[in-house]
């Protein structure tokens, strides 16, 4: 079960902080509105909700997928939003009030707010949990900082087996008054998602490559409720200028291996974002453990596909291509929430992948690594 840090003084759901008038910009009373909130679609999604526009690919060159995994494989609601937190605080970062919905209607979602200038105002969804909140703290920065420890297993929320949905938040800055918000509240789900589709075109006769194992590997244990660097005046949250989580071993984990996944097919996961910051390499050839930021290799998710290479020549080694994800193909190591990281990789030879990226933004793009107990010299693939 998700588990919440809590220091400090209880709260209450729907529990309204007596304070003066003109205390951290509060004007005195509540208002009521309706309040729009919108999740859209994850950051590299096409409009039309379908495979993303893949750059450089040529589809014929790919053998079509022989074996597809989704975790879960059914009941997932990427874009629903059950119930909401409402949490508001005044312009000095203190808590004004918190506010269970156990609905959320997106057509009518009247909320109660107190009225104030400079006022921040948390919207948490789907965290289906009256209680999660009750006991929070009463400054904005310790609530920024609670988390939640997820798995495969558990990085979704919901009530069943068939009927998941993810974490979503977002956050409004400004003026509280009667007339509403001015514009909606964009929200972000808590996770980004990720897409492997895999197949075998080897380049020599002879040559035979079997996939024993895939697997999503380094990912973050570790799940922040907000956007990490939604800082208290900084405008609308941003990109988090700090490493997050922190880089320890406790706070990452692999997901289950796929064994035996086949010469071809795709599989999909979601994953909490996991932020390393900027290697040193310059180029493609350069993305991997070694290039990654300072002390931070070891914590960087990849995607690593295992498998059997025989030469023509009868040899067999035991190979391991890692995919690092990040925001650029060559030093960003950043996997961000809200993202749709979309891979495609070819098996061209014992130490080559090549590799087609799939994205419309600048917000997912892979290096590739090969490792193996023969020989691992030579070239890379990118086109």
């Amino acid at each position: 079960m998700a588990t919440v840090g809590v220091i400090g003084s209880v709260w209450l759901s729907a529990c309204t902080k007596e304070r003066f008038s003109g205390a951290g910009g509060l004007t005195g009373g509540e208002s009521t509105f309706n309040v729009s909130l919108q999740a859209g679609r994850f950051v590299g999604a096409s409009s039309a909700g379908g495979a993303l526009e893949e750059r450089n690919h040529d589809p014929s060159s790919l053998s079509s997928p022989t074996s597809t995994r989704v975790i879960p494989a059914t009941g997932m609601h990427e874009d629903r939003m059950e119930n909401i937190w409402v949490v508001q605080f005044d312009a000095s970062g203190g808590c004004v009030r918190s506010t269970y919905y156990a609905s959320y209607d997106p057509d009518n979602f009247p909320v109660t707010l107190s009225n104030g200038t400079n006022q921040t105002v948390a919207f948490v969804a789907n965290t289906f949990d009256a209680d999660l909140f009750a006991g929070c703290t009463e400054s904005w920065e310790r609530f920024r900082a609670l988390t939640r420890t997820v798995s495969e297993a558990t990085i979704h929320t919901g009530t069943g087996a068939g009927d998941r949905y993810l974490p979503i938040s977002g956050i409004y800055r400004g003026d509280i008054t009667a007339a509403g918000l001015p514009a909606a509240v964009q929200m972000k789900r808590a996770v980004a998602k990720v897409r492997v589709t895999w197949s075998v075109d080897l380049a020599t006769a002879g040559d035979r490559f079997v996939p024993t194992g895939l697997r999503l590997c380094q990912a973050a244990t570790t799940q922040s409720y907000l956007e990490p660097g939604a800082s208290f005046s900084g405008g609308g949250g941003g990109v988090a200028a700090e490493l997050y989580p922190t880089a320890a071993a406790g706070n990452f984990a692999p997901y289950d291996v796929m064994d035996n996944p086949g010469a071809a097919g795709s599989a999909t996961w979601y994953v909490a974002e996991n932020l390393r910051g900027t290697g040193s390499g310059t180029t493609a050839f350069d993305k991997n453990e070694a290039t990654a930021a300072v002390g931070q290799g070891a914590f960087c998710t990849y995607v690593d596909l295992q498998g059997t290479y025989t030469f023509a020549g009868g040899e067999t080694v035991e190979l391991s291509y890692k995919f690092y994800l990040g925001g650029d193909v060559a030093a960003d190591y950043n996997v961000r929430r809200n993202n749709f990281y979309d891979l495609t990789v070819r098996i061209v030879g014992a130490n080559a992948a090549d590799t087609r990226i799939s994205v419309t933004s600048a917000d997912g793009t892979w290096g590739v690594d090969v490792e193996g107990t023969g020989s691992t010299t030579g070239d890379v693939k990118f086109d």
